[in-house]
This record gives C-alpha cells, sequence and structure tokens, in this order.
C-alpha cells in the first residue's frame, strides 16, 4: 500500500510540475494562412510575434524548396521558352524566400520591443 502511494504521490508531483509548461504550449498562438492577416493586426505580446515569426521561416522555407525545383527544371529543360519560365519562378521563389526572412525578423524585432515594454 505504501508503495502505491509513493508512486501515486510521484504522479502528482510529475503532473504539476509540468503544467507550467503545458499552459505555455497552450498559450502560443498558433498562425496560420488563414488567419495571419488578423494575427498581424493583433499581435502585441512576444509571444504572437515569435509566432508569426515562425509562421514567416516556415513560408520561407518552403519557398526556397520551389526555388530549388524550378531552378533544377531549368537544368533539365532543353527548350528556351521551358528555361526562361522556370528561371523566371525560382528567382521570384528566392525573392519571396528573401521578403519572409525580413518579416521574421521584423517580427522577432518587435517580439524583443514587446518583451521590453512588459518586463518579460
Amino acid at each position: 500500500m505504501k508503495k502505491v502511494t509513493t508512486l501515486f504521490l510521484g504522479f502528482v508531483l510529475l503532473a504539476a510540475a509540468m503544467l507550467p509548461a503545458t499552459w505555455a504550449i497552450a498559450q502560443q498562438p498558433l498562425v496560420t494562412a488563414s488567419n495571419l492577416t488578423e494575427m498581424i493586426k493583433n499581435a502585441k505580446t512576444p509571444a504572437e510575434h515569435e509566432a508569426i515569426a515562425a509562421f514567416y521561416d516556415k513560408e520561407a522555407a518552403a519557398n526556397e524548396e520551389m526555388a530549388k525545383i524550378h531552378r533544377d527544371d531549368a537544368n533539365i529543360y532543353a527548350k528556351p521558352g521551358m528555361t526562361l519560365h522556370c528561371n523566371n519562378l525560382a528567382r521570384d521563389f528566392r525573392r519571396a524566400a528573401k521578403e519572409d526572412k525580413a518579416l521574421a525578423a521584423a517580427h522577432r524585432e518587435m517580439a524583443k520591443k514587446a518583451a521590453e515594454n512588459t518586463g518579460q
């Protein structure tokens, strides 16, 4: 009986110790393409700006991947029209990735300022 009580108490203490981490995860806002505009309009906390920055990081990675695909495709096509098409898309995706990275950096800077203003 003592072993069961000790084990139970251990689980209770473990659960209690995990609560702050669980709450922090639950409070982390999720930014998606469908709510991005609203999140940007309302972002005030460091966590909100960090979540937006993480969204732009993912976008940048996806755009870099698309740029690579189109760059590789341009090397495969022999027709000049298709090569130009692929090179243009690769350039545009690289530009988009660069802009996404700049937006992520800007939101990280906003997160720092928000943290300074709130003392976090």
